[in-house]
């Protein structure tokens, strides 16, 4: 999947699991696929440390089978408003006068 752009989510500390959790988002070409993340770490962690984790992790997450993800495909593209031909007009027109 091209990636255009990542986001990291809000990140959260798991003091039961130690370890510092985000959903990490990847937005592509072929649309929005979300993925848990988490990195075990105390608490004092660099974040830039933790945040390059968490990316890496959902990375290498992001393509496995069994992992749990979200995928939002985009939308196709409207369908262009059919424009009046001018047979319509001219019949708009009369109709108008008529009234």
């Amino acid at each position: 999947m091209s990636r255009s752009k990542t986001e990291i989510g809000e990140i959260r500390y798991n003091a039961v699991e130690q370890c510092f959790e985000a959903l990490v988002t990847f937005h592509g070409t072929t649309g929005t696929r979300r993925v848990p993340s988490s990195f075990h770490a105390p608490l004092d962690t660099e974040f830039e440390t933790v945040g390059k984790a968490l990316l890496q992790t959902a990375m290498t997450r992001i393509n496995r089978p069994e992992q749990i993800r979200s995928r939002l495909e985009k939308a196709p593209a409207p369908l262009p408003k059919p424009q009046p031909s001018a047979f319509d007009w001219q019949a708009f027109l009369h109709a108008t006068r008529a009234a």
